[in-house]
């Protein structure tokens, strides 16, 4: 790579990617426009954090993007770093002065005509830059007659220890009864040691972590099991830790779909608040959970370790469960009120969990009886249909209680009904969805409500 000087600048937050739109490769046309139509071409570098004097490089994505452009590139201006930090290019991107001109990476990939690629970029505090210095770098995407618009990021420097969380893994394949060794790893990217340090993990509902005693476990309001870890040493600048072997976590018979393991490692003494409303406790344990170093301290960190958190997520676990719908069946005579109680219930053993998407889960549908009138909406509950001018149906959907759908438990709502004839034909209640996939008893997901 080529290093070029920058100028100086101001205190910015933790080093980003960039996304800019891909165009084409090299000096050579983009995907096909329409004639007369230049394309476009797209880039974006988040604002950068970099430890002072001595502290590894940073590598920062510079992210590009075009659809129908010619020779689509991006030009980096780095006078407004002078003082502050250097910036290093891949050799495929040309200097003169201060100014660098990449063009669309050679690794761009084309995705139904939009051409993406990734510049990466190594920062580093320049030779005497004070903590708290800042500076600019400004940078256009551009391609041959399409319009250009500048952007600019910030380049801070900040002194001291810079914790990073070095896991992003994503494993198929994965079975109810399994044992899979979680990665932890960490690299201190400041300037100056970390001196003992604390490690949040949290465990998906269904997920059962192995046991230390230096850490402390409780469960969230999702059923996750949240636990942390208080683990002493002295994490140098540009060494990488590692917990050998991995972290046994067995995939449990409440595991159910996409499941996330997060993990969050900060400097023990500037460490934030724990967990809100999770009562920690020890567990007895035979080991401690300590962090070894591995290699050599590194000189540069690598492209995607950007932050203190990093996740493992486990794609698609096929654990058994059954939903089963729940009818009601009433008797009464024209003009009365009667109660029907409809919903679902999780036999289990697996739980339908939201959280990854925001979702709560646990929803479903009712069709009252034909010669009956709904004489409220209770609490969750309304009737579909009424959008785009169509008229409302006569199925209510009622929302679910929750993120998690726990094994053993309901969720059901009680309508009034005004019996207005007893030859109507018989309702009934549904999943509103079949979340994470159809169960595997699909036989009761639908059941009669009746009124005679």
């Amino acid at each position: 790579m080529r290093s070029v000087h920058v100028t100086r600048g101001r205190l910015l937050r933790g080093l980003t990617a960039l996304v800019v739109a891909t165009a084409a490769v090299g000096a050579t046309a983009g995907p096909a426009a329409a004639e007369g139509d230049p394309g476009w071409v797209s880039g974006w570098l988040g604002d950068v954090t970099v430890g002072g004097p001595g502290a590894p490089g940073r590598t920062v994505p510079l992210n590009l993007s075009s659809t129908g452009a010619t020779e689509p590139r991006v030009t980096i201006d780095l006078a407004g770093l002078t003082g502050v930090a250097t910036a290093s290019f891949p050799d495929w991107c040309v200097t003169g002065g201060t100014s660098v001109t990449c063009p669309m990476p050679p690794t761009a990939v084309d995705e139904n005509g939009t051409l993406t690629g990734v510049v990466p970029v190594v920062f580093r505090a320049a030779p005497g830059a004070a903590d708290g210095a800042s500076g600019t770098l400004d940078y256009t995407a551009s391609g041959e007659q399409t319009e250009a618009y500048a952007q600019q990021a910030t380049i801070t420097v900040r002194s001291g220890p810079g914790l990073l969380d070095m896991v992003d893994e994503n494993v198929s394949g994965v079975e109810v009864g399994d044992t899979r060794q979680v990665p932890v790893a960490v690299v201190n990217a400041g300037d100056q040691p970390a001196v003992d340090l604390r490690l949040t993990m949290r465990f998906a509902v269904g997920l059962v972590p192995a046991s230390y005693r230096n850490c402390r476990y409780g469960t969230d309001q999702v059923l996750a099991t949240v636990v942390v870890c208080t683990v002493r040493g002295t994490f140098a600048p540009g060494q990488r830790h590692e917990l050998r072997g991995g972290l046994a976590t067995t995939v449990g018979p409440a595991t159910l779909g996409g499941k996330r393991i997060t993990q969050i490692v900060e400097p023990l003494a500037d460490a934030g608040p724990l967990p809100s409303g999770v009562r920690l406790r020890h567990r007895e344990a035979d080991q401690a959970l300590r962090l070894r170093p591995v290699g050599k301290p590194l000189g540069v960190i690598p492209v995607g370790v950007d932050g203190a958190g990093g996740q493992t997520y486990l794609h698609d676990v096929r654990g058994a469960f059954d939903v089963v719908a729940q009818g009601a069946t009433v008797t009464g005579a024209v003009g009365d009120t009667v109660h029907v109680t409809v919903g679902l219930r999780n036999e289990g053993p697996g739980v339908p969990d939201g959280t990854n998407s925001g979702d709560t889960v646990g929803a479903f549908l009712f069709t009252p009886p034909t010669g009956v009138t709904v004489l409220a909406n209770p609490l969750g509950c309304g009737r579909t249909g009424g959008e785009d001018g169509e008229p409302l149906t006569r199925t209510w959907h009622c929302t679910g209680r929750g993120a998690v759908f726990p094994a053993g438990t309901s969720n059901t709502v009680t309508f009034d009904l005004r019996i207005d004839s007893l030859a109507g034909a018989a309702g009934e209640v549904q999943p509103s969805g079949r979340y994470p996939r159809v169960d595997d008893n699909p036989g009761n997901d639908i059941a009669p409500v009746t009124v005679s």
